[in-house]
């Protein structure tokens, strides 16, 4: 009898961590992938995968409804608009599409950051006492200008359309041509759902992926 004591003990010991990593619908890894694709890449297979895992957890509903077309599209023209704000009304009106292009380049860069997840560590929820998040420690690494030309000098009220034209055309070939690389170590949690026997992970504000790689990136290029 004890024998087989023994045997089942070094069973259990064996297989036990198996057994509890089938419970996982999908490792915290693969689930942080999603959110990074989702929400930074903006990429529309990344958001399907996301809300296909997580429909068990909202009773069969999209659990992030986003138009990224349409969020582009008001983040383009809220950053061009505050943009061509500081200079005169005819030199901004001359400089609309050249604006455009700029932050569309500065923004490609971004999206375009390559993650690398570094560790994941699976810590007690010290407010809520029965469940567990994922703590996810990762790098992005970003092509950045290693310098940008020099803004145009002068009262910025009096800058000329073809002087503004000047350093927004070749910014945009800095950030297309961008050869620096930066990185930056960041950490997101995700907390583990229990349903039907299984565990989930989410995060219910996953733009703190967004502002923290964004309050990185903004400051990781300019003219120097």
């Amino acid at each position: 009898m004890k024998n087989i004591k023994i045997i089942v003990l070094l069973m259990l010991a064996l297989f036990g961590p198996n057994v509890q990593a089938q419970t996982e619908v999908k490792k915290p890894s693969e689930v942080f992938e999603m959110y990074f694709g989702t929400f930074v890449k903006n990429d529309n297979v990344s958001l399907s995968k996301l809300n296909d895992y997580l429909k068990p957890t909202v009773e069969g509903e999209n659990a992030y409804q986003v138009d990224f077309k349409t969020v582009s599209q008001d983040m383009m023209k809220e950053s061009t608009d505050n943009f061509l704000s500081a200079f005169s009304k005819p030199t901004a009106d001359a400089c609309r599409k050249e604006a455009e292009e700029y932050f569309t380049a500065m923004m490609e860069n971004f999206k375009n950051g390559k993650l690398s997840i570094k560790e994941v560590k699976i810590v007690q929820n010290e407010y809520i006492e029965d469940q567990k998040i994922a703590e996810v420690t990762y790098t992005v690494s970003f092509k950045v200008p290693a310098k940008l030309p020099e803004v145009p000098s002068g009262e910025i009220q009096k800058v000329k359309p073809e002087d503004l034209k000047k350093y927004l055309v070749q910014s945009v070939q800095e950030f297309k041509n961008a050869g620096k690389t930066v990185d930056t170590e960041q950490n997101f949690r995700l907390y583990q759902l229990n349903e039907g026997g299984k565990i989930y992970y989410w995060n219910g504000s996953p733009d703190e992926i967004v502002s923290g790689l964004t309050d990185f990136y903004f400051e990781s290029f300019g003219s120097k």
